[in-house]
């Protein structure tokens, strides 16, 4: 084993990283000065390991490379145990030496089995060793740490690219003065692109549709088969694929009105299962349920709930319907943004209004509608968001459209460009 570890350390120091496009990352926030081990987590090919390779190309400017070690435990000959991790360390320093300071990059890290208690005797043993971990899996994030990792951790949740992130990949340069601009033609063009295709960075360095598709296709398959059927031993993929069918085509969902569909089809399920299936989906970042807001616990669980998912493209190429409705895009849209900038959101919703997204923690209602140049289209989007500021007692509601920029009755109504390029 260590023969073969040895191999894989070897020819990281000789090929070193690939080029690539920098990612929106202020490596300022890493807390150089603090014995953290800083985690990455989010879904699968969001960027996360390139992620790394910016961090490890940048720190290389300041300390000598055979310092510096990066390892994908998704590497097939590797041994996917905590025995791998055990002989790590050793492995390095009988290649190069013991060094001044030592900084691993260890990518997919869940897939060893107990590799929270390595990463806790580590950190807690070798001052002069860093820890970098990524992964695919909520169990890296801040939320759903282990505990013997408690108060020890740093993690920046990665999702695919932001608006800014993806002019940034097309070598677009948002002009000062957006709404008198020459240039807004092709702002909205390459916005519309992105609302449709989304923001993964392999899939926006690809020009060629047909291409985008299958890796799209190919993302999901891989998600599903290593992300959820491989990791939680999920005994029927056929029965989970068609769940996550009828999540993408569903704007709410009940898991009684699932169960009752899947039955129909001829699945034998229970509601048990359905639950246990949504959250492999969330623990991989693949899909996001949102309750209702509600002071009331019961009420927030017996409600029908809301999904996204962690970028349109799988809406596009995967669903029936949304990839003909734009608003909905554009509804996925504000809400990774959301998730992206850290905010705790909910949905509300009344006799005859609803409000797509609530944000208790600022106090603040969000609506989202792709065309309100009709009256009576207005006048819907703005009673919901009238009603619940009455109801609430809030005062920030914000109408985001496609490219309507207004107030009205104390509502700010501003275009998804600007949304999405300007900081909350």
């Amino acid at each position: 084993m260590r023969e073969e570890l040895a191999k894989i350390l070897t020819e990281w120091q000789e090929t070193w990283t690939p080029e690539l496009v920098r990612r929106d990352f202020d490596t300022s926030l890493i807390p150089w000065e603090l014995n953290k081990v800083v985690t990455f987590a989010g879904c699968r090919r969001v960027g996360k390991t390139y992620l790394m390779f910016q961090l490890i190309n940048e720190l290389s400017e300041k300390v000598e490379r055979e310092s510096i070690f990066y390892i994908n435990f998704e590497d097939e000959r590797l041994d996917k145990s905590i025995d791998t991790l055990t002989e790590l360390i050793p492995t390095i320093e009988e290649i190069y030496g013991r060094k001044k300071e030592l900084y691993l990059f260890l990518d997919e890290i869940q897939n060893i089995e107990n590799w929270d208690s390595w990463v806790r005797r580590v950190n807690d043993s070798r001052r002069d060793v860093r820890l970098f971990l990524s992964g695919s899996s909520s169990k890296l994030s801040s939320r759903e740490i282990p505990t013997a990792l408690r108060g020890r951790t740093l993690t920046f949740e990665v999702f695919p690219l932001s608006f800014q992130e993806f002019l940034m990949f097309k070598e677009f340069n948002v002009p000062e003065q957006v709404r008198f601009s020459t240039r807004k033609p092709e702002l909205l063009n390459l916005l519309r692109e992105y609302v449709l295709l989304g923001g993964f960075p392999e899939v926006v360095l690809t020009d060629d549709i047909r291409i985008k598709r299958m890796l799209i296709r190919d993302y999901f398959n891989t998600i599903i088969a290593l992300d959820v059927v491989e990791r939680y031993g999920v005994r029927n993929p056929d029965e989970l694929r068609t769940f996550i069918r009828l999540l993408l085509n569903s704007e709410y969902f009940s898991l009684s009105k699932v169960e009752r569909t899947m039955k129909s089809l001829g699945y034998s399920i229970s509601k048990a299962t359905l639950s246990n299936y949504l959250q492999y989906l969330q623990e991989c970042y693949f899909a996001f349920p949102l309750e209702i807001y509600s002071p009331k616990v019961k009420l927030r669980i017996q409600h029908p709930k809301k999904v996204y998912f962690v970028d349109n493209s799988f809406l596009t190429f995967l669903s029936i319907r949304f990839s003909e409705n734009f608003g909905r895009l554009m509804e996925n849209t504000v809400f990774i943004e959301l998730l992206r900038r850290g905010k705790e959101v909910n949905y509300a919703r009344g006799d005859n209004w609803e409000v797509d997204f609530v944000l208790p923690d600022e106090e603040m209602l969000i609506q989202v509608s792709y065309d309100v140049s009709g009256p009576k289209t207005m006048e819907r989007e703005l009673k919901g968001l009238k009603k619940a500021k009455r109801i609430f007692r809030w005062k920030k509601a914000v109408l985001i459209t496609w490219d309507v920029e207004k107030k009205i009755d104390g509502i700010e109504i501003v275009p998804l460009w600007r949304f999405l390029l300007e900081s909350h």
